[in-house]
C-alpha cells in the first residue's frame, strides 16, 4: 500500500515537472519576440508621448499669448471707457452751459424787442412843414445845402457808411425842411443797417415810414426794417413787415424781395 502511494506521488510529481519544463521551454522560445514587440510598442508610445508633450507645450504657449493679448485688450478697453466717460462728462457740462446761454439769449432778445417796441411807439419826429419861399438872402444857402447832401451821398456810394451817417446827420440837423431831407433820413438808416446797427436802423426806418409815408423809399424802408428784425432772430416781426410790403406795395422791388424772404421763412 505504501509503495502504491509513493508511486502515485512520484507519478504526479513527474507529470508536474514535465509540464512545467515544457511550459518554461515554450516561454524561453517566445521571450525574444515578445520583448522586441514590447520595445517597439514602447518606442511608439514614447514618440506619441513626445508629440503630445510638444503639442501640449505649444498649446500652453498659445493660451498664454492669448491670455496676455486679452489682458492688454482689457486694459485698452478700460482706458477707452475712462476716456469716453471723461468726454461724456465734459459734453454734459458744455451742453448745460450752452443751454444756459441759449436761455439767456432768449431773455435778452425779449428785452431788446420790448425796448424796441417802446421806442417805436414813443418815437416821434415833427412832420416837415411846407418850405417857405426863400428870400434873397436864403438863396445863398442853396449851394452849401446841396453840397452837404451830396457829400453824404458820395460817402454812401463809396460804402463809407460811418462817415456817411455823420454827413447825413449834419445835413438833417442843418436843413430839416429841405426837399432832400427825406432821402438823407432814408440813406442814413440804410447806412446804419449796413454797419450792422440793426436796432438803430429799425427805429430809423420806422420813423422814416411814419414821417414820410408818401416817399418812394417807404416800401424798401419797411423791407429793410423787417430784415433788421430777421438779423436779430425775430422771425415773427420780420414776417409781419414782409407781408405788409407784399400787400401794400405789390409792384415794387421791395415786394419781390419780401416775397422771397417769406418763402424762405415758410420752409
Amino acid at each position: 500500500m505504501k509503495n502504491k502511494k509513493y508511486f502515485r506521488v512520484f507519478l504526479l510529481l513527474f507529470v508536474f515537472l514535465f509540464f512545467t519544463a515544457a511550459f518554461l521551454s515554450g516561454c524561453a522560445e517566445m521571450e525574444p519576440d515578445t520583448i522586441h514587440n514590447l520595445k517597439v510598442q514602447v518606442k511608439k508610445l514614447n514618440k506619441k508621448t513626445d508629440k503630445l508633450s510638444q503639442s501640449n507645450a505649444y498649446l500652453e504657449q498659445k493660451i498664454h499669448e492669448i491670455q496676455l493679448h486679452l489682458a492688454n485688450q482689457g486694459a485698452h478697453i478700460a482706458g477707452l471707457d475712462s476716456k469716453i466717460k471723461d468726454v461724456y462728462g465734459k459734453y454734459e457740462v458744455e451742453s448745460h452751459n450752452l443751454h444756459m446761454l441759449q436761455k439767456r439769449f432768449r431773455q435778452y432778445r425779449l428785452i431788446v424787442n420790448k425796448e424796441l417796441i417802446k421806442l417805436l411807439k414813443h418815437a416821434q419826429i415833427k412832420p416837415p412843414v411846407k418850405e417857405i419861399t426863400p428870400s434873397k438872402k436864403a438863396v445863398v444857402s442853396v449851394s452849401p445845402k446841396l453840397k452837404g447832401f451830396n457829400k453824404g451821398m458820395d460817402l454812401y456810394k463809396k460804402k463809407d457808411y460811418a462817415n456817411a451817417v455823420l454827413a447825413f446827420n449834419k445835413f438833417i440837423s442843418k436843413y430839416p425842411q429841405s426837399k432832400d431831407t427825406p432821402d438823407a433820413v432814408f440813406y442814413k438808416a440804410v447806412s446804419n443797417f449796413n454797419l450792422k446797427k440793426y436796432p438803430v436802423s429799425i427805429l430809423e426806418f420806422h420813423k422814416f415810414s411814419e414821417v414820410y409815408p408818401k416817399s418812394s423809399h417807404v416800401p424798401m424802408a419797411i423791407y429793410l426794417q423787417g430784415m433788421g428784425f430777421l438779423k436779430l432772430s425775430d422771425k415773427s416781426d420780420a414776417s409781419i413787415l414782409f407781408q405788409q410790403v407784399v400787400s401794400k406795395y405789390p409792384d415794387t422791388e421791395a415786394s419781390k424781395l419780401s416775397a422771397a424772404e417769406l418763402k424762405k421763412l415758410s420752409k
